[in-house]
């Protein structure tokens, strides 16, 4: 391993050349300007070089497959767009003396009551604006701040209760903040996740340094916000966007860590000035929200009428003190760079001292005396329009870097700003330090980097995150948006050289849990993703099942024959279970063998074939990304894998049919593996019973595709379509143990259609979908059974009534099993029927029919 930082070139460290020049007029963080380096860092370097190269290399490694099990994205995944963009991550940490950690913490903390204060009085007194310490335009010109909001009471006082900021280094070592993210902020999900994988990634790195720990920070966060609710038993939910949001894995993973469910604008409603989530029981009082949406998207009744995420009538609520937000609805106004400039005047009138963490410079252009000198500087600052409405526009349309702007554009810009000053602040262009990068060439390097740290409310006042989310910009500029690509994000590790390692958190009083089972509260959109996830799960298990057949009989290595009529019906049940076209169907038969293996390979790892097996795994990742806080870590890493097959196969060249195979078989493999960890991790849960209604009811539908199929015409015994029946069914093996015979008609139908202890049977699925029925929420006065329940009980009574050998009756004029024809419509038909009927039930309100 190369270490890079020296100001001699001539000097080794640990054994290790140093081949780093300087830099100058750049602070770094672990070289100090006489090219030694810094004490704090001098541990860690240490021991991170005494690894040796192997242990590092693993480590490396090692946190490349977390990241990738954990499915950690910045980019939400979106079907027919972009793909979901890999978290980065560098494995060489950021460190923060204890003395720097202390400095910094005071002078967050004041910030944070800072803050705080401005929007007490903004949406209270305006003592700010009548003693003339803000200029009213600030307030009543800025978007952010929310009309409806003001005069509401808001309880504690508490506007903020978690919020970040934005810090970077000047060449002199002083921090400066850059901005303050008080809205909906972003990134402490990713940097605990951070903290885990570099925890795993290098153990005896982490143990021999002295780290503060972050868990009891958002114990602290938790604790206290639950203590805003007004009953012993509240209901927290975080209110996000949806999986479209770039954010969503955050949102996922902070709801699974603190144990609030993820809720969407539509899964909540307004009852008599009070907030419900729309549940599978009922509807559920919602006591506090920590929203990941901004403000003015809450309520499009009162506030962004064309708003879709938010609740309409939610400020109904708000003003009733039945429901707390975190943040405070126009929690925003703070967050605007317009403020900047009068902080420092601010923090003298409230607490009559100097900010302890300066802001980076900033000028307010609705001054004459600032906007000249923005002006004069202009081909040296960077230029923001702040007060503009236009929240779609992208960070880089929303801001101008002077010393990169053509003439004319800056000639334009500076005409903009003339004619509608208010709108827009100038600001310095920072140069922020640079911190260690361990790069693939097993050396550090020096790029740039920026820091966010984060606070929360506690009942003390306000608590620092012992740490951070670290930005080093390696492929990307620095001055840009966070999470550009080219960044990498690095866990940020405060010292604390005591001996409890601990954050100075006041520990809380231990109060009287109340125990519980079940875990009944289930919104309904959750609901209708499980039932969804089942049957996706199903689904593309039954087209593995088919074409890995297909694929046995083209090699040859099927023991049930490779006839051209067996090739035959595998491709006409690929049409029927619509991962074919009939066009692709007919193109392949007349081409022979060669023309199916093409066709294989299209619906096996084609993302854009509309119809294959790519496009059946796309949606059970969809659907699993929506449920992902209730999924163990176990079952997502089984579900990561899964779905990721097809894209490790389309990365390799060279396969062979045998290679085909064994990849199909390795997917069932996976879909056991996930089958056995619902079945023996999952709680019994309504969230378990409609995963596993989804799975049955789409195992019958594809079970009386394959009858209808094979069965309903010609002699299925001569032609081998019952053999190939029940390896489809995976009974194959059950019915030559029950029958030591060839395969008969009507032996088969009964043990597929009728024998209630075959697991894979038609009876079996709509048996277990009965009992899980039975114990969803209904109306139990009724004395009629509900229209699902009716629509089982009716099969199932069909079923156990069918005379076998009646069915198997071939009738000589059509050439059709008639009675067989009729059952299995039936079949079908109730699928469909027993999908619309629990979807109206239980999920009518939360998403569109899915087919």
């Amino acid at each position: 391993m190369k270490t890079s930082y020296s100001r001699d070139q001539s000097d080794t460290s640990q054994g290790l050349p140093i081949i780093y020049p300087p830099q100058e007029d750049t602070f770094d963080e672990l070289v100090s300007s006489e090219g030694s380096v810094r004490p704090h860092w001098q541990g860690l370097l240490n021991t991170f070089s005494g690894l040796g190269q192997a242990a590092r290399r693993q480590a490396h490694e090692t946190a490349a497959r977390m990241l990738h099990d954990d499915g950690m994205t910045y980019l939400a995944r979106q079907e027919n767009q972009q793909p979901a963009r890999p978290w980065q991550l560098d494995l060489f940490p950021l460190l923060i003396s204890q003395t720097e950690w202390q400095q910094l913490e005071e002078g967050l903390i004041q910030r944070a009551r800072l803050l705080n204060h401005i929007l007490n009085d903004l949406y209270g007194p305006q003592q700010l604006i009548k003693n003339g310490i803000l200029p009213p335009a600030v307030v009543h010109g800025n978007p952010q701040f929310l009309r409806p909001c003001h005069g509401i009471p808001v309880q504690g006082g508490t506007y903020l209760h978690f919020l970040a900021v934005d810090l970077a280094r000047s060449p002199d070592g002083q921090w400066w903040i850059l901005r303050d993210r008080t809205e909906a902020p972003t990134g402490a999900g990713f940097a605990l996740e951070n903290r885990m994988i570099v925890s795993r990634a290098l153990p005896n790195v982490f143990t021999q340094t002295p780290v503060q720990h972050l868990s009891a920070f958002f114990q602290t966060f938790s604790e206290h916000f639950l203590q805003f609710a007004q009953r012993d038993d509240p209901l927290a939910v975080v209110l996000s966007p949806g999986p479209q949001n770039t954010t969503y894995f955050e949102h996922a993973y902070l709801a699974r860590y603190l144990g609030y469910p993820v809720v969407e604008g539509s899964d909540l409603t307004m009852r008599d000035s009070r907030l419900f989530l729309k549940t599978v029981e009922g509807l559920k009082p919602v006591d506090l929200v920590l929203r990941r949406i901004y403000s003015d998207l809450c309520d499009p009744l009162e506030l962004s009428t064309d708003s879709y995420a938010g609740v309409p009538g939610l400020m109904q609520a708000i003003r009733a003190g039945h429901v707390t937000m975190a943040n405070a609805l126009g929690s925003g106004l703070v967050d605007s760079e317009v403020l900047l400039s009068f902080l420092p005047g601010v923090c003298q009138y409230f607490f009559g001292e100097g900010l302890k963490i300066p802001s980076v410079a900033t000028w307010w252009c609705g001054q004459p005396k600032e906007r000249a000198l923005v002006l004069e500087r202009l081909d040296q600052l960077m230029i923001r329009r702040v007060l503009s409405t236009a929240r779609t526009a992208t960070p880089s349309r929303l801001s101008s870097f002077g010393p990169d702007l053509s003439q004319q554009s800056r000639d334009m810009l500076r005409q903009a700003i003339t004619r509608r000053g208010h709108e827009f602040v100038g600001r310095e262009i920072v140069s922020p330090s640079t911190a260690p990068f361990w790069s693939n060439q097993e050396e550090l390097k020096p790029v740039p980097m920026t820091l966010r740290m984060y606070i929360t409310a506690s009942p003390h006042g306000y608590t620092v995150m012992p740490g951070g989310l670290t930005r080093v910009s390696v492929q990307s500029d620095p001055r840009g948006h966070w999470h550009e690509p080219g960044d990498f994000s690095k866990d940020t590790w405060m010292l604390w050289e005591g001996h409890e390692n601990v954050p100075n958190i006041v520990p809380h009083a231990p109060q009287a849990l109340h125990l519980r089972r079940g875990g009944q509260d289930l919104p309904s959109r959750t609901a209708d993703n499980f039932f969804w996830f089942g049957r996706y799960l199903e689904r593309a298990e039954g087209a593995i099942r088919v074409l890995r057949s297909l694929v046995e009989r083209l090699s040859g290595a099927s023991e049930l024959g490779a006839d051209p009529d067996t090739l035959h019906r595998l491709v006409s049940l690929l049409v029927v279970q619509e991962h074919l076209s009939q066009r692709r169907a007919r193109r392949v038969l007349v081409g022979g063998a060669q023309a199916v293996e093409r066709e294989l390979r299209t619906i096996l790892f084609d993302p854009d074939s509309p119809d294959g097996l790519a496009k059946i795994l796309i949606n059970v990742r969809l659907t699993a990304d929506r449920v992902r806080e209730r999924l163990s870590i176990d079952t997502w890493k089984i579900l990561m894998e899964l779905t990721n097959i097809p894209q490790e196969w389309r990365r390799t060249k060279g396969h062979s049919i045998d290679d085909t195979i064994r990849l199909l078989s390795r997917m069932i493999q996976h879909l056991a593996a996930l089958n056995g960890m619902v079945m023996e991790n999952m709680t019994r849960s309504y969230a378990w019973r409609f995963l596993e209604m989804g799975r049955r009811l789409e195992r019958v539908r594809h079970l009386s595709k394959l009858v209808r199929h094979l069965t309903t015409r010609g002699t299925p015994e001569a032609t081998g379509a019952l053999n190939l029946l029940l390896e489809l069914a995976d009974s194959y093996i059950t019915y030559r143990t029950r029958y030591k015979s060839e395969a008969n008609l009507a032996a088969v139908l009964d043990l597929l259609l009728a024998d209630e202890t075959n697991p894979r049977s038609v009876i079996f699925q709509l048996v277990t979908f009965e009992t899980h029925l039975e114990i969803l929420p209904h109306d139990r006065s009724q004395a009629t059974l509900t229209p699902a329940q009716q629509t089982t009980t009716r099969l199932c009574t069909d079923l156990r009534l069918a005379d076998m050998v009646r069915l198997s009756d071939l009738n000589p004029k059509s050439g059709i099993r008639s009675h067989l024809e009729r059952l299995i419509r039936q079949l079908e038909q109730g699928v469909k029927k027993l999908s619309d009927e629990v979807m109206h039930m239980y999920f009518s309100h939360s998403m569109p029919k899915r087919v």
